[in-house]
């Protein structure tokens, strides 16, 4: 039995002009969809990036500003604590002439405890305008029965060239009577007559007792005020 089979042959039918320009459309439109699509890939990593990059960096920023906090604030606590530890002598030069008048009271109790500093590698000043000069030896009396004593109140400042009394600097009322309890002596010509005078006047002697009578009080260097003591009944005898 023999199938027969009718083969048709059709014609690749040709799509319109209308079909064409439809397809072409859905084309372009899937074309500019996928680029859309590229685009927006391309350009979002950078932007997540920066976000990324902006929000560590505010992170590092924040970090780093509460560090440099922490750390001025613990240094200024250590600053503070240092400053309190600090003693007196160390924040104020109180072995200075100059800056004896304007002592606190802690400041002059210190300056009595410790007494005046000397320089002793000094023993002469400069030469004035008229040849003379600071010399050492003013540091020293001579008592009439020839026994010597030590001027100890006597100090001189190697920074202005004068020498001042540090009893009456310190413990005087009022104003200045002279420059040794004010702004220093420098007369170099005339310094050993003044400082004669000086040693055996009321004022002088009153506020040496004083000086005297704070030491005591404060109950430092007993041996050598006893000392100190004994040579200034002497002086003031004579």
């Amino acid at each position: 039995m023999f199938i027969v089979c009718k083969i048709v042959d059709m014609k690749y039918k040709q799509p319109s002009g209308s079909q064409k320009r439809k397809k072409r459309k859905l084309d372009e439109e899937k074309r500019k969809a996928d680029a859309g699509a590229l685009d927006k890939f391309i350009h979002r990593q950078p932007i997540e990036e920066h976000v990324e990059e902006h929000i560590e960096e505010h992170i590092e920023e924040h970090v780093e500003e509460h560090i440099e906090e922490h750390v001025e604030e613990q240094e200024h606590i250590e600053v503070e604590e240092a400053e309190e530890q600090v003693p007196v002598k160390e924040l104020v030069d109180i072995y200075d002439p100059r800056r004896w008048e304007k002592l606190n009271s802690e400041e002059i109790k210190l300056l009595v405890q410790k007494g005046p500093k000397r320089d002793n590698s000094i023993m002469y000043g400069p030469y004035d305008k008229f040849g003379r000069r600071f010399s050492a030896a003013l540091y020293t009396r001579t008592l009439p029965n020839l026994e010597k004593c030590d001027r100890e109140w006597l100090v001189y400042s190697k920074e202005i060239d004068k020498v001042f009394c540090l009893c009456c600097k310190v413990f005087r009322k009022g104003i200045s009577k002279g420059k040794l309890d004010g702004d220093g002596y420098a007369d170099w010509h005339h310094v050993t007559t003044r400082v004669k005078e000086h040693e055996i006047s009321l004022d002088h002697l009153t506020n040496r007792n004083k000086w005297f009578d704070m030491r005591k009080r404060l109950n430092l260097n007993e041996t050598i005020d006893k000392v100190q003591y004994e040579q200034f009944k002497k002086e003031r005898d004579y």
